[in-house]
């Protein structure tokens, strides 16, 4: 059974329009003689011309057929524009491709139109680019581009890379809390008066120094240790080798807001200042002295007002004196154990300025009662200071005390010993690369000779510090120092100069150089020293 050729026509798409209709029922005409072939065009539903949305956009068609918004009337006429290449009612089969349906004659397009829809095709169609239709910008600005949604977040801790002001300082070796900067200098040192005696001689020495320094990084307490130790062997000429090392530990803890307990020890091995009026003369070596000390203190603070309470311990041994001939001389009973207590009170006048008063009470004891030469020379010791300290933040640092001192001795065949008193230790910064220390000392000088009691000895010291450039340093140091001598043998006057520089080839090496000359005038001749030496070595640090 053969299936109808409308059967296998595509599905009505839309309403059907009357005159198509009518125009599909009439027979096909025949061609005028003589004229060309009309162009076939395929059958179907008209497309629909383009309909703005808003009115006017499109100019209005003369044609009569065109209503207000341009869209064809229902007048019976065919509708103009582009033949619908989609199917139309009766889509002819492959059977039936010979047949012909009439198509309703094209309506011509007026001028205006065609230049329009050619616009349009070629929009379509992309050949030629279409230029931007000009806007106004106020009242309708253009759309800013949308911002990413995954922008990168910002570091909450930015890194900034700063120049290190001190390229050439120590790193230091880090262990917990706890930071070790440990260096050592060799080299050598050439002298004119080797053991700095009254009759010393020149030499050249191989001279070593090690100096180490641990510090802590607690929030809150505070520690320190440290070591520095010097030691200096004959190369050539005169047959000299002594140590001279100290080692000294603190503490600090922050009990509250307004107090603070501080705690200190040292030890120290060096050998007997050959100036000193108690070096006894002739001996062919120069005794070792050894100190051990300790304090601790406690300090409290009352508003504007504080008050300090300071314990300390110092034990002084001296080691036997040799001669030439073999023979030796015991010194114990020059050994001795001082002990005393500190009171100290003052105020805060500013920040940066607390002037205080402090009373030292003391007692100095001799390991034996009675010396070699039958005097009792222990006794009580009395302190009388008043001064100021200064805490200007890195600009000025320290303490200055003035003020008398006293030493009472037990046995009276032999008077007090007393005078002034001078104490401190200031920092002073006057610009950044520069410092300037300032040291004061006062201390009481024991005796061995019979009917002597003894000498305070006075010394100062002043040492400038100068960072020229990053990795080189240069410093300079005066020394100063008096003794007044109660066996009437006047005042041993001491003055010494030290200048040297550092240079620095990266962190871990640098080159020293250094010179220095010291002398000691006194009435009694074995007192009076001299000396000068230049030294030239390296130092290597971490």
């Amino acid at each position: 059974m053969s299936v109808a050729s409308g059967q296998e026509a595509i599905p009505l798409r839309g309403a059907i329009q009357e005159n198509v209709l009518q125009a599909q029922n009439r027979p096909n005409a025949a061609q005028a003689e003589g004229s060309p072939p009309a162009r076939q065009t395929e059958t179907g539903i008209p497309a629909r011309p383009y309909e703005p949305v808003s009115p006017g956009a499109l100019p209005q068609d003369d044609s009569s057929n065109l209503g207000l918004l341009g869209v064809p009337v229902d007048n019976g006429a065919p509708p103009s524009g582009p033949a619908d290449s989609s199917g139309g009612l009766d889509q002819q089969s492959p059977a039936t491709t010979d047949a012909s349906v009439p198509v309703p004659a094209e309506r011509p397009a007026s001028p205006r139109r065609a230049g329009l829809q050619d616009r349009l095709d070629e929009e379509q169609t992309g050949s030629i680019p279409n230029p931007p239709i000009e806007q106004n910008r106020e009242a309708n600005p253009p759309a800013a581009p949308a911002e990413r949604d995954n922008q990168p977040e910002p570091a909450i801790e930015r890194r900034t890379i700063r120049p290190d002001p001190e390229p050439f300082a120590p790193l230091g070796i880090r262990a917990g809390t706890v930071t070790l900067r440990p260096s050592i200098s060799t080299g050598i040192r050439a002298t004119t008066n080797a053991d700095g005696s009254s009759d010393g001689s020149s030499a050249m020495l191989s001279e070593t120094r090690l100096r180490t320094r641990a510090t802590t990084d607690w929030s809150r307490h505070s520690a320190f240790l440290d070591f520095d130790g010097t030691y200096d062997k004959t190369i050539s000429g005169e047959e000299y080798s002594a140590p001279n090392a100290a080692l000294r530990g603190g503490f600090q803890l922050d009990l509250g807001a307004r107090t603070t307990v501080k705690g200190e020890a040292g030890y120290r091995i060096r050998q007997e200042d050959p100036s000193a009026p108690t070096t006894i003369v002739g001996t062919s070596n120069r005794p070792l002295v050894q100190e051990l000390d300790a304090a601790l203190g406690v300090r409290h603070e009352f508003g504007k007002f504080f008050a300090d309470v300071k314990g300390n311990v110092d034990h002084t041994t001296y080691d036997n004196a040799e001669f030439s001939d073999g023979s030796v001389v015991s010194q114990k009973d020059r050994d001795n154990t001082f002990a005393s207590i500190a009171l100290r009170g003052g105020f805060e006048m500013s920040a940066a300025i607390k002037p205080f008063v402090e009373v030292e009470l003391g007692k100095l004891m001799y390991d034996e009662s009675v010396d070699a030469n039958g005097f009792r020379r222990s006794g009580p010791r009395l302190g009388l200071r008043g001064g100021v300290e200064l805490d200007i933040a890195e600009k000025l640092r320290g303490e200055l005390a003035i003020g008398y001192l006293r030493q009472d001795i037990d046995d009276p065949r032999l008077a007090a010993i007393d005078g002034l008193s001078v104490d401190g230790a200031i920092t002073w910064s006057p610009q950044r690369g520069t410092d300037v220390s300032l040291g004061l000392l006062t201390r009481v000088e024991g005796a061995t000779a019979p009917d002597d009691s003894g000498s305070i000895f006075y010394e100062g010291t002043l040492g400038i510090k100068r960072q020229v450039r990053s990795n080189l340093d240069v410093n300079a140091t005066l020394i100063g120092s008096l003794r007044d001598n109660t066996d009437g043998s006047g005042w041993d006057k001491g003055f010494g100069a030290e200048i040297g520089a550092t240079y620095w080839f990266n962190r871990f090496v640098g080159l020293d150089v250094s010179a220095r000359h010291e002398f000691t005038h006194s009435e009694v001749e074995s007192r009076q020293t001299e000396e000068t030496s230049v030294f030239m070595g390296l130092t290597l640090q971490r």
